[in-house]
């Protein structure tokens, strides 16, 4: 019951909480943008000791701000966000990313068991997924309830239920309805676990699909922008189709990268792009469009675990909506499924005293 109360609580808040964050702040000005450099140029002066901005991301339109975030040197997470007038450079306002974040992503993925947390995660998925296959055996009705439409009372708690009776109607009408999700879940919450799976999926590269890992190359140990105008010049000249996302930075061109959305992929299968300066020509590191099945399959499965789904918008709130309840369905079922047994066990004890 613990461990899988635990998986449902973290997953819930981890899709909860991102929600209740500030947005980013809107600003007034307008006309034609300001430089990348310019933008991370006036946002380090904000930026607490010791940490170098890891990533720019630009107004998504009008009237939006830039985000420069930061972390210390080497790490790849962002634990501070400075956000941009993108027309005229200067700083609107600065956020710390609160720790428990992390801390949820670190429980949900390993359960306070390191090292073998991913591993200990991996098999609760396997027991979850068994749960909710014998549950749906449990659940299914006798025959005779197929044959006069009676079946459908499966699938509701009946009013009349009282005691040990309303306790399972409710765990097994609740797992009925949400055996399906839950069943996906644990699967890919179990593929994206064991060490052993990404092997199977033909990715024999780092782990950049770990829980809440965003991907990235290592970075140098002093990040900056040289260069990057020239870059995104070159991107915005050679691959006008190419819609920016973001900016991974490094101190030198070689060490930055573009995220962007290619038509051909969609915004839900970005693409990194790299400027040669000695060239003067970019050109795609990772095309979505060249990555095996397997590798596919595998960032699909993360993605939709992870509720990532960006577009269409209205599929990516309801799918948000569904692995939610998932995630609170799971721990009213540890906690009814808990209830059945201790009422089993008193109606036991109760039996034997009068005996």
């Amino acid at each position: 019951m613990l461990p899988l109360a635990l998986q449902g609580l973290t997953g819930t808040l981890l899709i909860i909480l991102p929600l209740l964050l500030p947005e980013r702040p809107h600003v007034t000005d307008s006309g034609a943008l300001a430089g990348a450099e310019a933008m991370v140029a006036a946002s380090r002066p904000h930026a607490p000791a010791g940490m170098i901005p890891l990533r720019l991301n630009p107004a998504r339109w009008n009237g939006d701000s830039a985000m420069v975030t930061y972390g210390p040197a080497g790490e790849r997470h962002p634990t501070f966000e400075v956000f941009v007038n993108p027309y005229h450079p200067s700083v609107i306002n600065t956020y710390v990313v609160p720790t428990y974040i992390r801390f949820l992503h670190n429980v949900h993925a390993d359960l306070f068991l390191l090292p073998y947390g991913q591993t200990a995660t991996g098999i609760m998925g396997v027991v979850l997924s068994l749960l909710a296959c014998t549950g749906l055996i449990i659940w299914w009705p006798h025959p005779a309830l197929w044959q006069n439409g009676k079946w459908r009372r499966t699938m509701i708690v009946s009013r009349r239920a009282r005691g040990l009776r309303l306790w399972r109607e409710i765990h097994v009408s609740l797992g009925f309805w949400l055996s399906f999700i839950l069943l996906f879940l644990s699967l890919s919450g179990a593929i994206l676990a064991f060490p052993f799976a990404r092997p199977l999926f033909g990715i024999n590269g780092p782990d950049h699909h770990r829980h809440g890992h965003p991907h990235h190359t290592a970075l140098p140990s002093v990040a900056g922008e040289t260069g990057l105008d020239t870059g995104l010049a070159a991107l915005k000249r050679q691959m006008p189709e190419a819609a920016l996302l973001s900016v991974q930075l490094g101190e030198q061109p070689a060490q930055q990268a573009f995220e962007v959305v290619l038509p051909a992929y969609g915004p839900n299968h970005p693409a990194t792009v790299q400027y040669d300066p000695h060239t003067e020509h970019v050109h795609i590191s990772r095309d979505p469009g060249q990555i095996r099945r397997g590798e596919w399959t595998f960032q699909w499965l993360h993605m939709m675990h992870e509720t990532k789904l960006v577009a269409p918008a209205p599929i990516a709130v309801i799918w948000k909506t569904v692995v939610g309840t998932g995630g609170i369905g799971l721990i009213m079922l540890a906690c009814s499924g808990a209830g059945l047994w201790a009422m089993r066990r008193y109606g036991a004890a109760r039996r034997e005293s009068n005996n």
